[in-house]
């Protein structure tokens, strides 16, 4: 082979390399967004499975075997009332500082956490100190494996009839 052989060869073998480099580097960036994908999907469940369920309870401790037609009647705390555990919460507000790990999922493990706070009726992104008709939970799942947490909100309001 002459000089001008091997340098073809040469040229040609950096080449091959640089393309099969850029493949691979395709190739890791799609299974990187693809692992993303499924830890977002997974948490956005976890996030809609704990929403429904604290919509599934009564809107307060109070409201639960009774009416209440004035806002004074509510309980004055948010969270879980003394001894309540999770198998026991009763109320939408029992969720307020409720953190669970999640490791069922063979694939990660999931940090669920979430907060109830009043809100106002006509705009649910002001938070209130003092106690309204309207509830929002927000529930956000981190995980080592993800690159953002998932965060979702609700709003839950009572309604009574006269």
């Amino acid at each position: 082979m002459n000089t001008g052989q091997m340098l073809l060869s040469l040229g040609a073998l950096i080449f091959l390399s640089t393309i099969v480099l850029r493949f691979n580097r395709a190739v890791l960036t799609s299974d990187e967004v693809m692992y993303n994908s499924k830890f977002n999907v997974l948490a956005a469940s976890l996030c809609t499975s704990l929403i429904e369920e604290a919509r599934g309870k009564a809107f307060d401790q109070e409201t639960d075997s009774a009416a209440v037609t004035k806002v004074d009647q509510l309980s004055t705390t948010l969270g879980p009332d003394f001894g309540e555990t999770y198998e026991t919460f009763n109320d939408f507000d029992d969720f307020n500082g409720f953190v669970k790990v999640d490791s069922t999922m063979p694939s990660a493990v999931f940090y669920v956490t979430s907060k109830v706070t009043y809100v106002e009726a006509n705009n649910i992104l002001n938070i209130l100190t003092k106690r309204s008709w309207h509830k929002m939970i927000t529930v956000t799942v981190m995980s080592s494996s993800m690159k953002d947490p998932v965060q979702m909100s609700s709003t839950f309001s009572y309604w009574y009839f006269r």
